[in-house]
């Protein structure tokens, strides 16, 4: 399987030439796609049959036709290649099933679509791309004259190499084309594909996009022009919204190996294509008129642009559909004149995408009523357009960082939009109220937007699930919410001056999961309804400082207001809580919740009913520069950090949580306190991360480490302390410890019991920048068991019982068996 020039024919060939004399009758059949298009099924039938028999076959129909190829080979053990097919109806009409053959037989299919192979094929083989070598083998045997070498043929060669990028059929036809050309005429050529592609690649590559539906080839040469190399999800946003039904879409075009779908550098998903697929695309698009851009459907480079902006106002109705363009691709144009005279005669347009956009307002005529997508990034105006104006079908309002914009259209006119984006537009002192009153929202973000005042009433915005009004500096008031809103999932107010969250809050947000009002300074008061929102998973009041003692239900209830039961996290980070401001019993419903941070406050001592938090996974008292004892822990704890506690003393004996594996001390605790954790934590088989602050100075840390295990360790050791040493341990980096076994010398080949095995450790730094040793180093000893257990493989090592979930990025450990080189790689992520 593989798109058009991949050489599928040429393997299959070679695989069929190789062991076709093994069969009592083999078959290649070529050229299927073009043969069924040109005179149908039952003359392929024919051929197929007198090729294979060796005898003239005539097939009446075509049902006919798959009795007699089940017939009179379903004793025969055959091999058969079928080439090129494009069609199910073909398979269904030459091998419909493995029963038509006999014991033994083998069917060979290439296709350029996957999807016709996941019904008949027992295994499917994409063919990839040619390594270097192959790359260079083939195309010397293509364009290289061993009578006449021509000067500097080894570096054309690469350069035209380069430009094939793996392809066989480039380098096939580009060699076959320069194979009797001189330098001069090498060079000339090389300088044409750089401008002009190579017609004959072109439109052998086309084929693959003429077998597409309309639908799919529209979407093929979107990503083509625009979207190569994007994330994958915000490719399918943006073709969501311009109604191209992409996930569909998508997925037939890999099958068809037209494009391709990679992980790339952190964890996403990034669409691409080969660089002559693209070339391809690009040639469609420009069509029959190279040379006029106001006939392309796509506009995506700079040179274009510009030349649609000296028309101006005398362009002619075009019939492009997509612009986009970024600032590095056009930094003469962000004062360009008559750009939006140009936009506002692409009446068909379904997408437009430019940053820098210049100061002029769309004109009253832009009335694209196709358009699905607007993306202004970094614009230059002040206001999108005067006035009124309807554009029925857009989903998608992105003005990310236009710093001029000081009002929002009238959303009346925009009755389908669902993404508005305003971050960043600091001069923003106007919402239109309309948006109080839309029924199809979203998502919507007015992060930065720090001249806003008011965000007007919420009355029937039953669709919105994100609201962000973070850093909205001189926003007082929270939101007039008059109506239920029940989609809404996330709301953030992050470092704005609201002083009060009102009651509507508890009583119309009912479904709210998450609830940022960190930084909110002036932040006095949290109403009672607070417990009402029996969604709210995750509530961040970090420096919300200014809380004020209030009363509920008639009670004095100091700071804190009564949590919503189902909370799982809860950060109460530098809030200025002394002794006595937080009651025994408010953790006491608490049921779910796994994260606390308390970090950062005054308190020297803590309620007891922390204890009786169930699920608790992960207590932060970091920098609580009074506490002077820890509190008793539920069991159920996990994570504990205390760096930074100047009055504590002791951290009493943590061997008793048996669940708990990663702490953070800034105490000088004692290696017998870290070894009493280890060994009594060790019969659950779990790995610790232990962060302190002094080690003895009797240790000696070097870059590696060897050491050697006696012959019982299988049984009476509980595993290995990793002790690193590092004088900038609080960044945020990450150590990749190696751990590799060293085979023993000077024994026999039996197996001696008092053997013992060396196992080499070596450590680095994962980051940037050069590896200090001086300050750095590694020790290793071992840790034997307080009671023994049976064999590792009846009570085998359980990873997911270390709860590890604090963030939601990375993990503290990432442990990876390398097979080949019996290397242990754990990469170790403790960070405070």
């Amino acid at each position: 399987m593989g798109s058009w020039g991949w050489c599928k024919t040429t393997l299959a060939s070679a695989a069929y030439a190789e062991i076709s004399h093994r069969f009592e009758a083999h078959c290649l059949l070529q050229n299927i796609r073009e043969e069924s298009n040109k005179h149908g099924l039952e003359k392929l039938q024919e051929n197929f049959l007198s090729l294979i028999l060796k005898a003239d076959v005539k097939v009446g129909s075509e049902i006919e036709g798959r009795s007699i190829i089940e017939r009179r080979l379903r004793n025969k053990s055959v091999l058969v290649v079928l080439d090129d097919v494009d069609d199910l109806k073909q398979l269904e009409a030459l091998a419909g099933s493995h029963a038509w053959f006999g014991k033994g037989s083998r069917i060979i299919i290439t296709t350029r679509d996957e999807h016709l192979l996941t019904r008949h094929a027992d295994t499917i083989y994409e063919v990839s791309l040619l390594s270097h070598g192959e790359v260079i083998k083939l195309f010397n045997k293509h364009a290289y004259r061993k009578d006449k070498p021509i000067e500097d043929y080894e570096m054309l060669s690469k350069d035209v190499v380069s430009y094939a990028s793996g392809l066989p059929l480039a380098l096939e036809i580009l060699g076959s084309f320069l194979y009797d050309k001189n330098k001069d005429e090498w060079k000339s050529a090389l300088a044409k594909l750089k401008c002009i592609p190579n017609v004959k690649v072109t439109e052998r590559l086309k084929i693959s996009y003429d077998g597409l539906e309309p639908d799919h080839q529209k979407l093929f040469l979107d990503i083509a022009c625009v979207f190569r190399r994007w994330q994958m999800d915000e490719a399918m946003m943006v073709l969501d919204a311009c109604n191209i039904h992409p996930r569909i879409g998508v997925k037939v075009l890999i099958q068809k190996s037209l494009i391709k779908v990679s992980n790339g550098v952190l964890g996403d998903k990034i669409v691409d294509m080969h660089d002559l697929v693209e070339e391809m695309a690009h040639y469609i698009v420009r069509g029959a008129h190279p040379n006029n851009p106001e006939k392309y459907s796509r506009i995506w480079k700079n040179k274009d642009i510009a030349y649609l902006c000296d028309m101006g106002a005398n362009a002619v109705p075009m019939e492009t559909e997509v612009v986009a363009l970024r600032s590095y691709d056009v930094p003469d144009l962000s004062d360009a004149v008559g750009l939006s005279d140009v936009v506002a005669n692409m009446k068909k347009l379904r997408w437009i995408r430019f940053e820098n956009y210049p100061v002029s307002s769309f004109p009253s005529n832009f009335q694209p009523t196709e358009l699905g997508c607007i993306e202004l990034l970094c614009s230059r105006q002040k206001e999108l357009w005067h006035g009124y104006k309807s554009l029925p079908n857009l989903k998608i309002l992105d003005l990310f960082h236009s710093k001029n914009i000081i009002t929002t259209p009238d959303f009346k006119g925009l009755p389908c939009l669902e993404r508005l984006i305003l971050e960043g537009c600091e001069s923003l002192e106007e919402i239109h109220p309309s948006i109080g009153y839309h029924k199809m929202l979203v998502f919507v973000n007015m992060r930065w937007c720090s001249a806003l005042k008011r965000f007007p009433s919420i009355i029937p915005m039953k669709k919105l699930e994100t609201l962000i009004l973070s850093a909205c500096k001189q926003l007082q008031q929270f939101p007039d919410i008059q109506s239920n809103m029940d989609s809404l999932v996330t709301l953030h107010l992050h470092r704005t001056d609201i002083e009060i969250i009102s009651p509507s809050a508890g009583r119309f947000c009912t479904n709210l999961v998450s609830l940022d009002l960190s930084d909110c300074h002036k932040l006095k008061r949290i109403d009672g309804s607070l417990h009402l929102l029996r969604s709210l998973k995750d509530l961040n009041l970090i420096c919300c400082w200014g809380l004020q003692s209030f009363h509920h239900d008639g009670s004095v209830s100091l700071k804190l207001p009564q949590f919503p039961r189902f909370l799982r996290k809860l950060e109460l980070r530098a809030c200025k809580l002394g002794d006595g401001d937080i009651p025994s019993d408010i953790f006491c419903e608490l049921l779910n919740l796994q994260v606390l941070d308390l970090s950062y406050n005054n308190f020297s001592r803590l309620p007891s009913g922390l204890s009786q938090i169930p699920c608790l996974k992960c207590l932060d008292l970091s920098k609580c520069k009074s506490l002077v004892e820890l509190p008793d822990l539920p069991s159920s704890i996990s994570v504990l950090k205390a760096y930074g506690c100047d009055s504590l003393e002791s951290a009493g004996d943590l061997s008793d949580y048996k669940c708990l594996w990663k702490v953070s001390l800034w105490m000088r605790t004692n290696k017998r306190a870290l070894l009493s954790m280890l060994e009594g934590n060790a019969i659950k088989n779990r790995f610790m991360s232990v962060l302190r602050p002094y080690v003895e100075s009797s240790i000696v840390f070097t870059r590696f480490v060897t050491v050697q295990l006696p012959h019982n360790w299988y049984s009476d050791l509980s595993g290995f302390l990793l002790l690193l040493s590092a004088d900038d341990f609080f960044l945020r980096e990450s150590y990749k410890i190696v751990i590799k076994q060293e085979m023993s010398t000077g024994h026999s080949e039996k197996f001696d019991k008092e053997c013992r095995e060396p196992y080499n450790y070596k450590h680095e730094r994962m980051v940037d920048k050069e590896i200090h040793m001086n300050k750095a180093g590694l020790n290793v000893e071992l840790i034997h068991r307080k009671s023994k257990i049976g064999d590792l493989n009846e009570h085998p090592i359980d990873y997911s019982e270390c709860w590890d979930e604090e963030f939601e990025d990375r993990k503290t450990f990432e442990i990876i068996y390398d097979s080949e080189s019996s290397e242990i790689q754990i990469k170790w992520d403790h960070y405070r």
